[in-house]
């Protein structure tokens, strides 16, 4: 909750800011494409087993991303619309915390976030226009790089995910956006930790519940 009172007292804010623009005539546009930068920030949690067995005081942090960001929206009604938001594939360092702290690198992985969102969008059209929304998230790993552990094998994620921001329109086609997402997503990463006695296979439950804030210039057709 705390991720999504941000987004909305960030939204709001931008709004009230922008309550005396004057709204610009606009066409029959339902398409909507974006382009801009994206930070990606991880709020993480490891539970870490190794031989089965919890390995207590074990944690990880995860390195926050900044990367190119793609939307693709659709307005089935003035105020309704479908979006797509992906990312240029940033790779994310899982560092050694906790009872682990000072082991240094233990992987890197390199993932393609995807975010699938309904937004209801206030104002008028093509006025200025915050909006809010609820979709999933769904990320795609797509290579694991070995660090301290080795033979590092992390899931798929799906989860849910609440976005919200404002359209700020420069003419009938063009105009600039802010925006932020909060998700609720957890992977499964599979490993081989070396020990005195050899390699032993261990596994880690890795809560990341990424925050992305946004922005950058969007086309209407």
């Amino acid at each position: 909750m705390r991720g999504f009172r941000a987004l909305f007292a960030f939204t709001m804010g931008c709004a009230a800011s922008s309550v005396h623009a004057q709204d610009l005539p606009v066409k029959n546009q339902k398409f909507y494409v974006r382009v801009g930068a994206s930070r990606i920030i991880f709020d993480e949690k490891a539970n870490v087993k190794v031989g089965g067995q919890p390995l207590e005081g074990a944690d990880g942090t995860l390195s926050d991303n900044t990367t190119v960001a793609l939307e693709i929206g659709y307005h089935i009604t003035r105020h309704i619309s479908l979006a797509a938001t992906a990312g240029a594939p940033p790779k994310t360092t899982l560092t050694a915390a906790g009872n682990l702290s000072g082991a240094g690198i233990l992987g890197k992985v390199r993932y393609a976030p995807g975010t699938y969102t309904v937004r209801y969008h206030f104002g008028k059209s093509g006025g200025i226009q915050p909006y809010l929304g609820a979709g999933f998230n769904w990320t795609i790993v797509l290579k694991n790089q070995d660090g301290l552990l080795q033979h590092i094998r992390a899931a798929n994620t799906v989860g849910p995910a609440i976005a919200a921001g404002i359209d700020i329109p420069v003419n009938q086609r063009f105009g600039i956006f802010f925006a932020g997402m909060k998700t609720w997503t957890s992977t499964d990463v599979r490993f081989d930790m070396p020990t005195p006695a050899g390699l032993a296979p261990g596994s880690a439950h890795v809560r990341m519940n990424p925050t992305i804030a946004y922005g950058g210039v969007q086309l209407r057709f």
